[in-house]
């Protein structure tokens, strides 16, 4: 690999942070002019031509928002690459300062209360809380999806796009050595299996699987609701009718920016409290993330919050990308759950509005695996890899990873006739 530095060269597409050294270098053995900026504001043009235009997680809108609502220890970087002075190639970076010990919450990931399995836990727990480290992730921490990559139609394999990361990332480290974003290891993240790398451990990748991604096949069939519940099995139609009825003296209502602001100290609560009994979470946005989100997607967001006397109660996001419905951040009060049942009534409404949208599927993304798969979504597996910049530690990990790195036990049901 050779390293042309281009520091001193203008770049147009790239604003100069005080805080990189360099924003621009060349990647000879690929013949490729890499830019990097910290302000997504700079190359918003440039990002969005490359980005599918149906992903809106992936345009410059969204990650405006990220810039503002990012925790102190979380920044972007955006990566530009080109030929010749064509752009083909972006690349996602978030630079994380990782305590483990903040993201993993044993006790709540998994449902093992038995004795050894506690101590286990604590154990773990307190080995993590001794870890600081910081990291860059190839992709997006608050999304489930390969939302790091991307080269246009034509230019690259995926084993050949792995190879240029892999050397970028190594001229990275180097140039970003002194500056806020160095950085001791580097992950790429959600990759289902039809993208996964045949040989990863050739570029010293660790792969590892997380939770699946739990998606609603829809079908065409599905002209309204009914017709849904129609297709389930006896006693999941009655489970899913007895949580409607439940749900009855809560009003829905799809809410506006003005209604997002009104509301947003509370949204917030509720999703926090989510988060909190998650087990596992890397990233969660400032305050006014949703404030924030709702401004710059407008109208391809929608936020429909939950009312009990006045009160808001619950709430859930989507949006549309292309033929699917991404399902986003939720919050619901637990001490109205069982009585008004709102968390199953959150993932028929989205079924309800997937078949409004007429989309072809559902993303619900991780977490809540079982009661997922009750409204006939289905497991799609997942892995992310990983490397530490010092060769003795990543041979290690595969062990550490086997020891610390949490799995769910759930059972799958399977709702439909």
């Amino acid at each position: 690999m050779e390293v042309e530095t281009l520091s001193k060269r203008k770049s147009i597409w790239c604003s100069r942070s005080a805080e990189l050294p360099v924003d621009a270098f060349h990647l000879q053995k690929w013949g490729l002019d890499v830019r990097i900026s910290s302000n997504i504001s700079a190359i918003e043009p440039v990002w969005d031509k490359l980005m599918p235009k149906d992903e809106s997680f992936a345009q410059g809108k969204y990650l405006k928002t990220l810039e503002v609502t990012n925790p102190d220890n979380l920044q972007n970087l955006y990566v530009l690459l080109s030929r010749a002075g064509q752009s083909i190639g972006a690349v996602l970076i978030q630079s994380l300062v990782l305590r483990p010990a903040d993201s993993f919450d044993y006790e709540n990931y998994t449902t093992d209360r038995s004795f050894f399995s506690r101590l286990g836990q604590k154990v773990r727990q307190w080995v993590m809380s001794l870890i600081t480290f910081r990291m860059i992730t190839i992709g997006n921490l608050y999304l489930t999806g390969q939302y790091g990559i991307h080269f246009e139609e034509g230019h690259y394999d995926k084993e050949t796009q792995f190879d240029i990361m892999s050397d970028l990332t190594k001229v990275l480290k180097k140039e970003l050595s002194k500056t806020p974003y160095r950085f001791s290891g580097v992950l790429y993240k959600d990759f289902f299996m039809e993208q996964a790398l045949s040989k990863p451990e050739r570029l010293g990748l660790l792969s590892f699987d997380i939770d699946p991604n739990m998606i609603l096949k829809m079908r065409s069939s599905w002209l309204s609701f009914d017709d849904y519940l129609l297709d389930m099995k006896s006693k999941y139609r009655v489970r899913l009718k007895n949580a409607l009825k439940k749900f009855s003296g809560v009003e829905r209502k799809v809410l506006s920016l003005d209604d997002v602001i009104l509301h947003n100290d509370k949204m917030y609560g509720l999703y926090e409290s989510i988060l909190e009994g998650s087990g596992f979470v890397l990233a969660r946005g400032k305050q006014n993330y949703f404030t924030e989100l709702k401004r710059q997607l407008a109208e391809d967001l929608q936020i429909v919050g939950y009312f009990k006397d006045d009160k808001l109660v619950g709430f859930y996001t989507w949006v549309m990308e292309g033929k699917k419905m991404d399902s986003h951040f939720i919050g619901f009060e637990k001490g109205l759950n069982n009585k008004h049942q709102i968390y199953l009534n959150i993932l028929l409404d989205l079924v309800r509005d997937a078949i409004g949208q007429k989309a072809e599927s559902l993303y619900y993304f991780r977490t809540a695996l079982e009661i997922k798969s009750s409204v006939g979504s289905e497991p799609f597996d997942m892995t992310c890899y990983f490397k530490h910049t010092n060769g003795i530690i990543n041979k290690v990990l595969p062990y550490a990873f086997k020891h610390f790195v949490p799995v769910q036990n759930w059972q799958q049901r399977h709702p439909f006739k």
